[in-house]
């Protein structure tokens, strides 16, 4: 993992079932599996719509339970806890702008290809590009989807 970065997006249920996941780094399957037991297992026991932090090795990452999902981003270095969290929250907060309605898991599978325009918008291959909402809605309009 290079230092300063987004690692991994990672969208799943409540009950640990992976909806959307980005990774932005090569990492092994077994890799992969390390990363998502982290996040479940810190993820286990909180509460909706709060921001919490844990540790991943070298690098941290942030969780947010929303509705009956939870929303995770790993990242290292200058892309530090703080940041982190703005990027989340900006992905949060950009989703019911697109989606037309607050995200739940059944309406991420539906618009699928919208979500990942707004993930693709936001993290670039792996480093923080857009934060404002409007930008976003506006840059998405402008590509199309298979809706």
């Amino acid at each position: 993992m290079s230092f300063g970065r987004i690692h991994c997006f990672l969208v799943s249920t409540k009950a640990s079932q992976v909806v959307y996941e980005r990774f932005y780094d090569r990492l092994s399957e077994s890799e992969k599996a390390e990363v998502r037991a982290a996040f479940f297992q810190a993820s286990s026991a909180y509460s909706d719509n709060q921001t919490h932090v844990a540790a991943y090795k070298a690098a941290r990452f942030v969780f947010m339970p929303v509705a009956d999902m939870v929303f995770f981003l790993l990242s290292s270095g200058e892309m530090d806890e703080l940041a982190a969290a703005d990027a989340l929250a900006t992905i949060v907060n950009a989703l019911p702008e697109v989606l037309g309605r607050a995200p739940s898991s059944s309406l991420l599978l539906e618009r699928y290809a919208r979500m990942a325009l707004v993930v693709d918008e936001i993290i670039n291959e792996g480093l923080l590009e857009a934060t404002d909402v409007d930008v976003i809605r506006k840059a998405i309009k402008n590509k199309a989807t298979w809706e």
